[in-house]
């Protein structure tokens, strides 16, 4: 067997490569290097422009593989072949941008711009194809630095991933082609200008008159005791003790527990009933997830995974259903087909059924429109917005992350869901089982979060907090009115490019 030596232009491509991949994980929690976002790529483009197409892809791909791995890794606590999986799918979607890197003979501008629409492409189609997997886009990496990220509400988080882009791209031109100053000091100033807006914009949001007092109530049930029959009384207490906590405080209009917070099936689990019921009537009406079930005319049994608002009374004042299952977590694709003893030999979950809309509740005495979004959900901006286009005007995330780390996946969730705040300029709230239970506003500033004040946020308790909630008639942002229309319009393109390329490549004749 013959082994032969990697060249010096391949290891520095590796190196590359390498930089990029650890640059990109060090702007993602758990480092959340927010100041790597604008850096991030220039190692690997620079090294794109300068290699032949095959390794510049080949080390495209190396980096995003690295990232995604890294960045993911909460996933190795539910599935190792998933993890790999799911990093492997996602860094396919770096190599359109690396391609074009390789690619370009035009000019600065033209490249910066065309490297954003195509990143962004990506990204987009990334978060779109199979149900998608919208998480830790480029733009998340700016979430904490609130003046990069106020783009949002006209192009979503994509677009403030095409700022970051943007910039990148003039550095790598700058690096590897240096020519073409003119066009790199416009985009500077272009790039200044977006941020000196979104600085301006944050503290001049409109001032709401009216505000909800809610208290998030955070359990902290480990996973494997969640579905345990020994373990119910000791969540029944432990729900008991943080409710009464919360009421403690008379101002409170709405309690809120996390995803799947009770046990069973509280429609139909008479000792569930009895504790919301219990509760509820001391005065605080009580927003809760819960398994629901209903029995189809076949006689099979029909699960969801709800969120159900109680009244004063104890009484369902309203119901929502899980429209975004997680594959796998939730739902066996395909489960229908394969029969029942097989299903039990291999221990296959019982598949919950996804709702097919959105829905509307009403808190507090000025009757809030708010719209529940369980787990995940505040990940898909498509729900929040034609949530807050249905009336919405304020939005709560119920979520369990008990299924991997305490710190990363809970942190890199809740990054992810301050863009819907910004998309649809209305405030969230988020009552997490295992945290980051927190508050955020339109601007996209966490203005609370529960903590034990050591710094770690997944412990038991009650977070208090005032929301201001814009009018019913506050006018909808750009894209709450025209949704992706940025990301759609860099996909369609990112497509047609790479098809156009491919047609061209393909008819080029071949070199014996």
């Amino acid at each position: 067997m013959n082994l032969t030596s990697s060249s010096r232009t391949e290891w520095m491509a590796a190196a590359c490569a390498a930089a990029s991949g650890l640059l990109l994980y060090a702007a993602m929690p758990p480092l959340e290097w927010t100041a790597a976002t604008w850096i991030a790529l220039v190692p690997l483009l620079v090294m794109a422009r300068q290699v032949p197409a095959r390794l510049a892809l080949k080390m495209g791909g190396f980096s995003a593989l690295l990232f995604w791995l890294l960045s993911v890794r909460f996933l190795t606590h539910v599935s190792v072949a998933g993890w790999l999986f799911l990093s492997a799918y996602c860094a396919l979607y770096f190599l359109p941008t690396v391609w074009l890197a390789n690619r370009w003979r035009g000019e600065a501008a033209g490249f910066a711009a065309s490297v954003a629409v195509v990143w962004c492409g990506s990204e987009f189609l990334r978060g779109w194809i199979f149900g998608g997997f919208p998480g830790n886009t480029l733009g998340v990496g700016l979430a904490p630095w609130r003046a990069a990220i106020q783009l949002a509400e006209f192009g979503g988080v994509w677009l403030v991933s095409g700022l970051a882009v943007f910039a990148n791209a003039l550095l790598v031109w700058a690096v590897a082609e240096r020519r073409g100053w003119r066009a790199l000091a416009a985009g500077a100033l272009a790039v200044a200008a977006a941020l000196g807006w979104g600085a301006w914009r944050a503290e001049h949001l409109p001032a709401p008159a009216r505000s909800l007092r809610v208290a998030l109530v955070q359990t902290a049930i480990p996973q494997d005791e969640k579905w345990v029959t020994s373990k119910i009384q000791m969540i029944y207490e432990r729900l008991t003790e943080l409710t009464r906590q919360a009421q403690s405080d008379p101002q409170v209009e709405l309690i809120i527990w996390p995803e799947t917070a009770l046990p069973d099936d509280v429609r139909n689990s008479e000792p569930s009933y009895a504790l919301v019921w219990s509760l509820c009537t001391n005065g605080t009406p009580i927003l809760t997830g819960s398994l629901d079930a209903a029995l189809l005319d076949s006689g099979e049994t029909q699960y969801f995974n709800s969120a159900f608002l109680f009244d004063e009374e104890g009484r369902i004042a309203g119901e929502y259903d899980k429209r975004h299952l997680v594959i796998f977590g939730e739902f066996i694709p395909f489960a229908r087909w394969i029969p029942a003893r097989w299903q039990a030999a291999l221990g296959l979950p019982e598949s919950i059924s996804a709702g097919k809309e959105g829905s509307i509740f009403h808190a507090g005495a000025a009757r809030i429109p708010l719209a529940p979004l369980i787990c995940f959900e505040d990940m898909l901006a498509e729900l929040a917005r034609a949530d807050v286009r249905a009336g919405a005007r304020m939005l709560v995330n119920i979520t369990n992350d008990a299924w991997f780390d305490e710190r990363i996946a809970p942190r890199q969730h809740m990054l992810n869901a301050v863009f819907r705040a910004v998309e649809n300029r209305v405030p969230m709230v988020r009552a997490a089982n295992t945290g980051v239970t927190c508050a955020i506003e339109p601007s996209g500033r966490v203005t609370a979060f529960l903590s034990d004040g050591a710094g770690r946020t997944d412990g038991p308790g009650v977070l208090w907090a005032d929301v201001p909630v814009p009018a019913d008639d506050a006018p909808l942002t750009f894209y709450a009115r025209f949704g992706d229309m940025y990301g759609i319009a860099c996909a369609a393109a990112t497509v047609l490019w790479l098809a156009t390329a491919a047609w061209k490549r393909r008819k080029q004749p071949k070199e014996f």
